[in-house]
């Protein structure tokens, strides 16, 4: 892929033939390809350039969908049933075991995308809209549309068949082991990272963390959605304990049991609450988090380095 020049790049090798871009997130590899014209990639946000691979990871737990662009059709979704609708910037419809996301979907001009797929999938289609080709330098290429909601969006739901989770927190490593710090929106995600990165700990995410069950081990993987200290790498470590965050008077850990921390985490964990074929599979894997980790609730003050506080409470 060349991606100087004036910032846009696109999967198309010299003999001609049009190649997928791969985007690999926590080892699945999304295989973006399109049989009519090259796949346009414009400047993504920095967070995504660890995850743009020339080839699809391989090894143990990794995982592939298909994901097929179509220009030609667009279907409709007149006859579809609409199980969920964000504020107008995504929707979930079904058609017996398919899903259809449809993108922006209150458009003047009709939805930005639709993607079909199964979530047992291995593969799915995106029907692009006119608003997805462009033309450069002559050419006509269609735009990448697996970025944020879409890429996520799929994840949650090939994850929850697989034993993974999208949760809202923070990954830090301390002596070679993973740790998630996690919370909503305000907890101090992206505070406590950028503490734990000026002291030398290398931090995966600073807004979303990715944990799969790979081999009988918890996971925790970093993803491309950061927060606001843009913080996301392309790495994984072995997850070795939850912390709940809490804005407190002082810096203070204190262990809390499973049944505490399930309560704690179902917030913070992406779920499709409105699918209930999906529902009852993610909450499993919750619960077998926190079975299988120790988990506490963190209270810190920002000003006072927390990092430190932490350091004496883990074992080396």
């Amino acid at each position: 892929m060349d991606r100087s020049g004036c910032g846009l790049s696109f999967c198309h090798n010299d003999s001609g033939c049009l190649c997928p871009l791969n985007i690999a997130i926590a080892k699945v590899n999304f295989a973006v390809h399109c049989n009519d014209m090259p796949v346009l990639v414009e400047t993504q946000p920095a967070s995504y350039t660890p995850f743009l691979t020339e080839k699809a990871v391989s090894g143990t737990g990794s995982l592939t969908i298909d994901v097929v662009l179509n220009t030609k059709e667009f279907p409709s979704t007149e006859t579809l049933t609409e199980i969920f609708e964000d504020c107008g910037s995504w929707a979930m419809f079904m058609d017996g075991d398919d899903h259809y996301l449809v993108v922006n979907p209150s458009l003047p001009g009709g939805p930005e995308c639709i993607v079909r797929f199964n979530p047992r999938f291995e593969k799915a289609v995106v029907y692009c809209g006119d608003m997805d080709i462009v033309e450069v330098a002559g050419e006509k290429m269609v735009r990448n549309p697996i970025t944020y909601p879409v890429d996520q969006l799929l994840l949650m739901y090939m994850l929850a068949y697989r034993e993974g989770a999208l949760i809202h927190s923070s990954g830090v490593e301390f002596h070679g082991r993973g740790y998630m710090l996690s919370g909503r929106s305000g907890a101090g995600k992206s505070t406590i990272s950028r503490k734990f990165a000026l002291a030398g700990h290398e931090v995966l995410s600073d807004d979303r963390i990715i944990v799969r069950k790979i081999d009988g081990e918890l996971r925790m993987f970093g993803t491309p959605w950061s927060g606001e200290a843009g913080i996301a790498r392309n790495k994984d470590l072995p997850l070795h304990g939850i912390f709940f965050l809490h804005h407190g008077e002082e810096n203070l850990i204190k262990e809390i049991p499973p049944t505490e921390a399930i309560e704690r985490l179902m917030p913070v964990t992406s779920i499709p609450w409105y699918d209930k074929s999906m529902l009852t599979k993610v909450l499993t894997f919750c619960e077998e988090i926190v079975s299988a980790c120790p988990a506490y609730d963190l209270f810190f003050r920002p000003d006072i380095n927390v990092q430190e506080t932490f350091k004496e409470f883990i074992p080396a």
